[in-house]
């Protein structure tokens, strides 16, 4: 029972420890993914705007052939990581003269659009070339821009134009010779390229909680081991106290037997010389 309590007190003071050095370590470890995670972002966005300013220029480039822009939309998504979908966004009729749609907006998108499966595929990716099915002439991507002339980096939000994911969507304005402000180029990159680096840390702490487990199981374990011999030696023990208690109340039930014996044979012995001297009195006085 003393190694029982010894091997608990050991064990929670174990326990104490790991928690105590554990959220130092979660906190520390907090810290680090957290700069992680903003530096992961700030290299993501930069990537981003990079590939949209590059392909900026041959949008402005080739605004006398609206065609040009599935071709042009396709390879920004084609050849960059991070992002899934793109597309030119036209003011209201602008190519009205050309026959083209009021609201005009070529947008190429992933038919697969995982960040992770885009990285991963031994070939390229499935792109398809499209306009915009919907109005986005209110859409935050759209007039912000439109409004102020800046680039912007819009909310996260569902995409119902093509990949059906949660998107981050950075636009930025595209001006004709003249300096005004035609259409919006924007691209739409996932929110899982900015939560990605959870993965791995949610796999360590799952880890850490089975190893804490496991230890604890062991430790269990060998509590109850200790606990069922500490039982065995006692029922041992009271089993030896027993067996020699019976064999001393048997010696001495043995002792009693051969003094009971010697004292009956005495008795008889002395009981034999009173019936002798008896008859030797009896001769003597009556002859």
């Amino acid at each position: 029972m003393v190694a029982v309590v010894v091997m608990f007190s050991m064990m929670m003071t174990a326990h104490l420890i790991m928690l105590r050095h554990g959220s130092q370590a979660m906190q520390l470890e907090k810290a680090n993914r957290d700069l992680l995670q903003g530096q992961k972002i700030s290299k993501v966005k930069t990537d981003v705007e990079r590939a949209v300013f590059t392909t900026l220029k041959k949008v402005e480039t080739n605004l006398s052939d609206p065609q040009s822009f599935y071709r042009i939309t396709n390879q920004l998504v084609r050849l960059s990581p991070h992002i899934v979908g793109a597309g030119v966004a036209f003011r209201p009729g602008y190519y009205a003269k050309m026959d083209k749609p009021r609201l005009y907006a070529p947008y190429a998108y992933d038919e697969e659009p995982s960040i992770k499966a885009k990285k991963h595929k031994s070939n390229a990716p499935n792109i398809v070339t499209r306009l915009l099915s919907f109005d986005y002439m209110q859409r935050d991507w759209f007039t912000h821009p439109i409004t102020d002339g800046k680039s912007y980096w819009s909310d996260p939000y569902m995409d119902m134009g093509g990949t059906q994911i949660v998107t981050c969507t950075f636009a930025t304005p595209v001006r004709d010779a003249d300096g005004s402000i035609v259409a919006i180029l924007f691209a739409d990159v996932p929110m899982e390229e900015a939560v990605m680096l959870t993965d791995d840390h949610e796999e360590d702490f799952t880890r850490d909680v089975w190893m804490l487990l496991g230890l604890m199981l062991l430790c269990m374990i060998v509590l109850c081991i200790i606990f069922w011999r500490a039982v065995k030696a006692s029922m041992k023990f009271r089993k030896d106290n027993y067996d020699v208690d019976r064999e001393q109340l048997v010696s001495e039930v043995e002792k009693l037997k051969t003094v009971n014996r010697r004292l009956t044979e005495r008795n008889v012995e002395l009981s034999k010389m009173v019936q002798r001297l008896q008859q030797t009195t009896d001769r003597h006085y009556f002859g």
